[in-house]
């Protein structure tokens, strides 16, 4: 929010500095000219020290702004994209989002990650084979997560798939 002490010094430093500066008009002696001159300087630099205050507060309140608007753009981008998904069951008690028809937009069939799907990432499952049992599965690289196609194992890992 907008420094609201820093804009009322700078009012009340440039109110002064006007009233100084009238009273100068009339002043004929030189020391007294000469302390309305300091007086005036000071409430001029008071003025400029208000006014960077608010220039830094507003500076910080659009880097906010940019930073918000970029989120919220990332957020619509994301809300776009996972339209074309829906929950699909690749195997009894086994989930993943498919591509729905008609928005393949150039792309192959695929499945995404719904550990990372629910995390706002696009992770498309890669098909592999278990070495033990040969046992085909769909498994994220990005999450770990590996979602049996026959069997029951979905199993999150915690470290990264190398």
């Amino acid at each position: 929010m907008v420094d609201i002490a820093a804009i009322a010094g700078f009012a009340t430093s440039v109110r002064a500095a006007v009233e100084i500066t009238k009273a100068m008009k009339d002043v004929r002696d030189a020391n007294v000219m000469q302390t309305k001159v300091f007086e005036l300087t000071r409430e001029i630099m008071a003025a400029q020290n208000y006014a960077m205050e608010a220039m830094s507060a507003q500076s910080t309140l659009l880097t906010r702004i940019r930073e918000l608007e970029e989120k919220i753009a990332a957020l619509e981008t994301w809300n776009a994209e996972k339209s074309r998904y829906y929950l699909k069951s690749i195997q009894t008690g086994v989930t993943a989002y498919a591509l729905k028809d008609g928005t393949e937009d150039g792309e192959e069939p695929h499945y995404l990650c719904p550990t990372c799907y629910n995390r706002g990432k696009k992770s498309i499952l890669q098909k592999e084979t278990q070495e033990v049992g040969r046992v085909p599965m769909q498994v994220c690289h990005e999450c770990g997560t590996e979602l049996l196609e026959r069997g029951v194992r979905h199993t999150p890992r915690t470290s990264r798939r190398r």
